[in-house]
């Protein structure tokens, strides 16, 4: 049985924030999980398609014009192999970046990162919460610190597996870059497909952010998602995708808003990734967003 798509609300960036179709168009993508977001103009995706293309190849691999893409499986700490999935990736922070990403790639990745925190702003203007608490909730990450990675996700449609494991985002918000069908989210407890929107990004809100808001009146929904297992093509590329995430700091706390509009900490960092690890991928990958190694993280992907 063909299952529909997810509908998606719409929204695009202008020079005061976020303006959406709907006028109630963030309060539901708030309850959804996610929504699509217009490519601002200018935005060329170039660099991180070559990224997924080029960053599991040797550096000696390929053209002479892509080697800066290559090698990132001998950085320590940057490159995850998941063993149970189809999905392998790079996950790196902002300085990360800095070290190791040709300009043209980082300045693509922080126009995506900056995406991140005008989403991020936007939706905790939209659900009431103080700005004066905005740095001390999010760890500093509505303020540009934080964790704020990149990953590049390259799925291996040999391997008989799924695409990734379910799962939801550890952040506050993640911006995705896809061009293939193959996201599925679950909604009332089907997998429903999230069809790729040429020009568009899918924005996802996650973990902490649903902790951030659980006790409030409109909590906001992380999006429970996976990809399904990617069938071999001839003659066609493999799928791909990248992301840009806001997230809190991988040690220190979790906050949530109470009703009365002030906020405690509620639980550690450190805690809340390593259940994920633990539930999401079994893997020997056990300090996943926890440990640092040059400039790197974790997180999701998609």
């Amino acid at each position: 049985m063909t299952v529909d798509a997810m509908t998606l609300q719409h929204a695009t960036v202008t020079d005061t924030g976020l303006r959406f179709d709907a006028a109630d168009g963030l309060s539901r993508s708030l309850r959804d999980g996610c929504f699509l977001l217009a490519m601002p103009a200018g935005f060329d995706p170039g660099p991180g398609i070559t990224l997924c293309r080029e960053f599991h190849r040797a550096p000696g691999e390929g053209p002479t014009a892509t080697r800066a893409y290559r090698g990132f499986k001998d950085v320590p700490g940057v490159y995850f192999d998941r063993e149970h999935f189809q999905t392998e990736h790079l996950l790196i922070d902002g300085p990360g970046r800095i070290r190791h990403f040709p300009r043209g790639l980082l300045a693509m990745a922080e126009q995506m990162s900056a995406l991140t925190l005008l989403v991020l702003r936007d939706a905790m203007t939209e659900l009431g919460i103080a700005p004066a608490l905005w740095s001390e909730i999010t760890g500093g990450a509505v303020d540009g610190l934080g964790t704020h990675w990149f990953a590049a996700n390259h799925y291996r449609p040999e391997r008989a597996k799924l695409g990734c494991a379910p799962h939801k985002d550890t952040g506050f918000v993640t911006v995705l870059y896809n061009e293939e069908p193959g996201l599925e989210a679950s909604v009332d407890g089907d997998w429903v497909p999230v069809d790729p929107v040429p020009g568009h990004f899918v924005v996802n809100f996650g973990g902490a952010f649903e902790l951030l808001t659980a006790a409030l009146d409109r909590p906001v929904q992380a999006i429970l998602h996976q990809v399904r297992q990617c069938a071999p093509v001839p003659g066609a590329a493999d799928r791909f995708s990248f992301a840009a995430f806001a997230n809190p700091p991988a040690t220190g706390d979790l906050y949530q808003v109470r009703e009365d509009g002030s906020a405690a900490p509620v639980r550690s960092s450190e805690d809340f990734l390593r259940e994920f690890n633990e539930q999401t991928w079994s893997d020997r990958h056990a300090d996943f967003g926890i440990a640092k190694a040059v400039g790197a993280s974790g997180g999701g992907t998609s």
